[in-house]
């Protein structure tokens, strides 16, 4: 399941289930808020997100570029985030 969602109330937060996207925008040097437990097995990421009204939200952007193939990333930063996200999910933080 994946979930992508601006909250109204909160505008700088950016919402996303997906694992691997939440690493895209992790690399990409977007902060990681905290983590939502949605059940036993299921995380939603919350990352910081620039609230530009006259634009897209950055991380809609990034996300856009990424499933264009226009996204590069350094694949050592690729990699830290992997196991950065794995580490939080695994230790509850």
């Amino acid at each position: 399941m994946e979930l992508k969602m601006k909250n109204p109330m909160e505008s700088n937060e950016f919402k996303l289930s997906d694992f691997y996207q939440s690493v895209i925008l992790k690399t990409a040097g977007f902060p990681l808020v905290r983590l939502e437990k949605q059940d036993r097995q299921h995380f939603v990421f919350v990352f910081e997100d620039s609230d530009n009204q006259d634009s897209d939200n950055q991380a809609e952007l990034i996300l856009s570029r990424y499933w264009n193939h226009e996204l590069q990333v350094d694949a050592r930063d690729l990699i830290e985030s992997i196991n950065e996200l794995k580490t939080r999910i695994h230790s509850g933080v």
